[in-house]
């Protein structure tokens, strides 16, 4: 007979297991709390979300069994329907946060088409409570001659409720404090006969089970963590629009943001809740950019540059309407009001000098003054934005010492009153971008990027973080990315963000019929961050797999579509050698990104380069023999220059003076093209890298891999216009304008590549999705 101590009651499940009887586990350096979902390291408590935990929980306790992807989600979310995607990112979180076991092999086992296994070595043990800011203190639990100890059992009351406390050592044996303590009701110790022992071991997992589930219903937090995180609320604001750059009244009434139709902008304001919208001005040839309500809503602070002199200026007018009048020049980013005073506050970086500088002026931009300022390898990186009180101003700082942009902002508070600053928390990002504070300013909003998340699905999102105490927490978890200077927070604490996502899949085009196109791919994300036409005919391409973005690779008419890589688990910008030998791809190492090389088997992995520079984008010879690549110096701004490597590897060797990036060999390999600013094409000889030519590219020309070229020569980039993107084609004749090449009347382009005989482009193509929305209830 079969005899399942489980129960359901109120949607909380209670599944008795193998486990330890107080669900404190040990291995290592780590002790997991399993009753309450805490992880710790040396003692120092591992901030993560609650089902990541239940996670790990679940794998220690089956510890050594193999659980499929299906049974892990049924443990884990056992009351709730989500996708593999959610155990993916948990696994992920986890694999990071434990790293690997001395051995240099990770504590949970992935066995590919089978599931899971966790592979350490577990002991079961007891804690002491200590002072609850140092942590878990645990100890090895003895065992007890002749069967099971039995501790003695102590009650705790909580108004009317009582419940068993935490197994504790024998009470003369525990030390004196001067904390006070929960009254307990001791129990008298017992002479245990064999008999007892038996009856009492049996009666306790039960006694435990009615306890929990009793106190649980009478005393479970209101609001939790991740009670809050299901609780969200989010509204959706726009439909069918593609805004840009918005922000929110403080009175929640209306927000603003503009669209861009061709080489032509518009402000807008809309009303919260109506679909109706008002036109601030005319149509404009600037270039908008962030945008600032006045705490009062009648102004509307925003930056904007002309797109001859590409200097961005900041203007002001009224909310509802109105003329513009120009106040500062060279401004980075939205500017932050003060309420009351009305000063504003903003930043501005001297490119000549390195030089980072927070300022603040009246707020008719006069009377400049300094707050701060700092030179790299140092660099603020989030604009200032102002405490309600008007006292402290919130800054992301990048500290870029360390020649590396991963993990290297931190958010500081500078106290107006003094000049002093100093870390809002010890928590490290990736990236830090707009920054708002809540109404009552206990907190602080951001979008932003963990560190170590550059490369995840988790990118620029939406964070909460509790002041003074710096502790974040995420908001958004939808997988998509969020427009980096659209955020704003009402005085009901409802949060202003605009989250986009843009799906890709491949297409190929006939270059000399330009009407025959043919869909390949039916992914989500395939071909965007890489495409490498192969001479045989075959396509490679970067696709995205939950965390991993890994190489596949399909035949001509999209069929055979199959992974071939599998490590490193995150790669981006492919390319092929002509012989079809190898891919060349950059991969991030935990420091910097570097070259790889692969075969087009998916065998003989190899590194190309190394060192503290990071490699992305790379182009090789015709003749298989070289690849040049751009370098990255993050601490140096970041500037970028062309070098050259064997394909092979060994020594690099610097290809040219000019300063430029995205380099591509020209069919017969005697030029190669680069990029500088995103604005102009270098045209530069292979031979010795001298520039020869260079052609200024046309507004919203898209060009982050570079510029391919045609086979007969010419110039290719995306170009959008009226809402959608097609390739254009620069022909480097005398006097000749950029040309349309493709036809597309709908959608977005993301990347292009045409086979090794020029017959075919292949296309990567989709549709985005942005929309605003206002979150609420996220505390």
């Amino acid at each position: 007979m079969s005899l399942d101590l489980s129960s359901s009651f109120l949607h909380f499940k209670v599944a008795m297991s193998e486990g330890s009887e107080n669900g404190i586990y040990l291995f290592d350096q780590f002790k997991l709390d399993a009753n309450k979902l805490m992880l710790y390291r040396d003692d120092l408590e591992l901030a993560l979300p609650p089902k990541v935990v239940t996670t790990l929980v679940v794998l220690v306790e089956n510890r050594g069994l193999i659980l499929s992807k299906s049974e892990l989600i049924d443990r884990v979310w056992n009351d709730s329907v989500v996708e593999e995607s959610n155990l993916s990112q948990h696994l992920y979180l986890l694999r990071k946060t434990l790293g690997n076991k001395s051995d240099g092999t990770p504590y949970i086992e992935t066995l590919r088409r089978r599931g899971y296994r966790f592979i350490a070595e577990v002991e079961r043990g007891n804690y002491v409570a200590k002072n609850p800011t140092k942590g878990l203190e645990a100890s090895r639990e003895p065992e007890a001659e002749g069967g099971v100890m039995v501790p003695p059992v102590a009650v705790e009351r909580h108004g009317n409720v009582l419940r068993l406390v935490d197994w504790q050592p024998p009470l003369e044996s525990a030390p004196k404090t001067d904390v006070p303590l929960a009254r307990t009701i001791p129990v008298k110790p017992v002479l245990y006969t064999a008999v007892m022992r038996a009856a009492l071991a049996a009666a306790v997992p039960l006694i435990i089970l009615t306890a929990i589930i009793v106190f649980w219903y009478q005393a479970r937090p209101v609001n939790s963590v991740a009670d809050s995180s299901k609780e969200l609320n989010i509204l959706r604001l726009t439909n069918g629009f593609i805004p840009v750059d918005a922000a929110i009244s403080k009175d929640g009434n209306y927000f603003v943001y503009h669209e861009t139709d061709d080489d032509v902008s518009t402000l807008w304001l809309q009303q919260v809740g109506q679909s109706n919208r008002l036109r601030l001005g005319e149509t404009s040839q600037l270039v908008y950019a962030a945008k600032t309500f006045s705490p009062d809503g009648r102004f509307l602070y925003y930056v904007a540059h002309d797109k001859a002199t590409n200097q961005p200026e900041l203007y002001r007018a009224p909310s509802m309407g109105g003329p513009s009048v120009r106040l500062l020049s060279d401004i980075v980013g939205p500017v932050t009001v003060a309420a009351g005073s009305d000063e504003i506050a903003f930043l501005r970086y001297d490119q000549t000098k390195s030089r980072s500088t927070i300022l603040v002026a009246d707020k008719d931009g006069r009377n400049e003054r300094v707050l701060y300022e700092t030179a790299l390898p140092k660099k603020v990186v989030a604009p200032p934005s102002w405490s309600p009180d008007g006292r402290f101003l919130a800054f992301g700082e990048a500290d870029l010492s360390e020649q590396t942009a991963q993990a290297a902002v931190t958010l500081r508070v500078l106290d107006v009153t003094d000049g002093s600053i100093k870390e809002l928390s010890k928590e490290k990002w990736d990236t830090v971008y707009r920054i708002a504070w809540t109404h009552d300013g206990a907190g602080l909003l951001t979008i932003a990027t963990r560190g170590g998340d550059g490369y995840s699905t988790r990118r620029d999102q939406v964070y909460y973080i509790t002041y003074p105490t710096g502790i974040s927490r995420r908001l958004t978890n939808d997988g998509n990315r969020h427009q980096v200077w659209s955020l704003g927070v009402t005085k009901d604490n409802a949060v202003l963000a605009v989250p986009y996502s843009r799906s890709s899949q491949l297409w190929s085009v006939d270059p000399q019929n330009i009407g025959s196109i043919a869909q390949l791919s039916m992914g989500t994300a395939d071909g965007r961050v890489g495409l490498a036409p192969l001479p045989d005919g075959r396509v490679g391409y970067i696709a995205r797999s939950g965390e991993d973005l890994s190489i596949w690779i399909m035949n001509a008419d999209g069929s055979g579509a199959k992974q071939i890589s599998g490590e490193p688990r995150v790669i981006e910008e492919l390319r092929a050698d002509s012989q079809g030998r190898y891919f060349i791809f950059s991969a991030f190492d935990g420091r910097h990104s570097h070259l790889f090389r692969i075969g087009t088997d998916g065998g003989n992995l190899r590194q190309i380069t190394s060192g503290d520079k990071d490699e992305i984008d790379s182009t090789t010879s015709p003749d298989g023999n070289w690849i040049v690549y751009d370098s990255h110096v993050v601490s140096e701004g970041p500037r970028s220059s062309l070098w050259r490597v064997s394909i092979d590897g060994g020594d690099a060797q610097l290809f040219s003076k000019e300063e430029c990036s995205t380099p591509h060999f020209s069919p017969d390999g005697s030029l190669v093209s680069c990029v500088r600013d995103e604005r102009e094409i270098l045209v530069l000889s292979a031979a010795d890298g001298s520039k020869i030519e260079s052609y200024k590219l046309p507004e919203n020309s898209t060009v982050n891999f570079g510029v391919p070229w045609t086979p007969n020569g010419g110039l290719t980039f995306i170009r959008t216009a009226k809402g959608y993107s097609n390739v254009w084609v620069i022909p480097r004749s005398p006097n000749s304008e950029p040309t349309q090449l493709t036809q597309f009347t709908s959608g977005y382009l993301t990347r292009f590549a045409y086979s090794s005989d020029g017959a075919k482009l292949y296309i990567a193509r989709g549709y985005p999705l942005n929309d605003a929305i206002l979150i609420s209830n996220f505390r």
